[in-house]
């Protein structure tokens, strides 16, 4: 299990840090409420997904569409509760359609 701060850490990185930051401070030192961060991530949702299409495409072992959904479930496990269960499912969508053409 990733520990809650590198979690926090990650989601920030996909989220837009400088956008973060305005928001919450400094990713290593923050401590946003769960409604605060869920406002965030709703607000970022379209970032989130983009940055994860690029991190799929730059890895190695995501070589076609089923890897990429693979990768993707791995990235939002990771992520865990930092998201809620609908965010995921936007994440997924638009991860779907920016990767249907691999």
């Amino acid at each position: 299990m990733i520990p809650p701060r590198e979690r926090l850490l990650q989601l920030a990185r996909l989220a837009g840090v400088q956008a973060f930051r305005e928001r919450f401070g400094p990713p290593q030192a923050a401590q946003p409420g769960a409604a605060e961060l869920r406002a965030f991530v709703a607000a970022r949702l379209d970032e989130i997904a983009r940055r994860l299409v690029e991190e799929a495409a730059a890895s190695d072992d995501v070589v076609d569409r089923a890897s990429a959904a693979a990768y993707l479930e791995d990235r939002l496990a990771t992520l865990g509760d930092l998201l809620s269960k609908e965010q995921a499912a936007r994440v997924r969508r638009a991860f779907a359609d920016r990767t249907s053409a691999w």
